[in-house]
């Protein structure tokens, strides 16, 4: 069993806070604080068989450094808040980007050095009352969605001779999307449309503005008016209203589960960024037409999700 299995480790709350507390900390010194005890023992050799002093006195002044030196260092830690902020859902085969929010908490805490078990570390002085956030790199994920690794805090300030560290989980689920597939023709890509005077959302003739809603597709806000310092508002058009996209599952190509899942994947990214207005249809799930950064979220989390009980 591996030591890191069975000391103690702090644990985040709900909203990713912790604390590092006095006896979460461990502390060993480094291979250069092993070369710094193994000098100061053949000093101390040295001045007992000549009797000399000055070398003993200046080998116990080095002893209070190094003695002195294993306080700072775990001081250092000690008390250090942090608070896990996540991370944004990514494509299969793209590298997450997980926050994490360091306070010092009343001190100065120079090298606070930060990274998932086995992962890239990431080092940082924390100025005093500051709260600094750390960006750590978490590549390999498949879809789906994954607790993030354990994270190993620690420090060698003030001189390298000792490293003191401690053990957080927090519990900040990553949702990883399917990776997107190859551009395929969707059925209702031919241009399907229903007749009528209403004001839709086809591209005919400029019908007039209304007030911004979230959701609305960036290419259809008036940015001339906007930058005239105006409120921010949405271009309506009129003539044929757009019929909605389904995206089936029936029509997706691909020979096995993951592969239409990547064709679904394409479809909706596609579809979001032509500004129109889609649903999904799958075995397990019928989600609505819609349009915006929340209808392609819920359908890339659907999507993400898929046969694993988690929808």
């Amino acid at each position: 069993m591996a030591f890191a299995d069975w000391v103690r480790i702090e644990r985040a709350d709900r909203q990713g806070r912790a604390a590092i507390g006095a006896r979460r900390i461990y502390i060993l010194p480094t291979r250069y604080g092993l070369v710094f005890a193994a000098l100061l023992f053949l000093m101390l050799l040295g001045a007992v068989n000549y009797g000399n002093n000055p070398a003993h006195l200046l080998t116990f002044l080095l002893a209070g450094l190094g003695g002195n030196t294993i306080y700072l260092t775990w001081r250092n830690l000690r008390g250090l808040t942090l608070r896990c902020e996540g991370a944004s859902p990514v494509f299969a085969g793209d590298t997450v980007k997980f926050i994490v929010r360091l306070n010092g908490e009343g001190r100065e805490r120079p090298a606070v050095q930060l990274m998932f078990d086995k992962g890239e570390p990431c080092i940082v002085d924390i100025p005093i009352d500051t709260a600094v956030d750390m960006q750590l790199p978490l590549a390999g994920l498949n879809r789906g969605q994954h607790q993030p690794p354990r994270l190993v805090l620690s420090t060698r300030y003030p001189l390298g001779l000792f490293r003191a560290w401690c053990y957080v989980i927090c519990e900040k689920p990553i949702l990883v999307y399917p990776r997107a597939g190859k551009t395929w023709t969707r059925p209702g890509d031919t241009g399907e449309h229903t007749v009528g005077g209403e004001r839709g959302t086809g591209n005919e003739d400029f019908a007039g503005l209304r007030a911004y809603q979230p959701g609305d597709q960036p290419a259809r806000i008036d940015w001339k008016s906007y930058a005239r310092e105006r409120d921010l508002n949405t271009r309506l058009f009129s003539g044929e209203a757009q019929a909605p996209l389904w995206i089936d599952w029936d029509h997706a190509p691909g020979e096995n589960t993951e592969t239409r899942l990547s064709a679904l994947t394409r479809a909706i990214v596609d579809a979001e960024n032509d500004g129109l207005i889609y649903g999904l249809r799958t075995p397990t799930m019928t989600i609505g037409p819609g349009s915006g950064p929340r209808q392609q979220h819920q359908c890339l989390r659907h999507l993400a999700l898929y046969g694993q009980g988690d929808d």
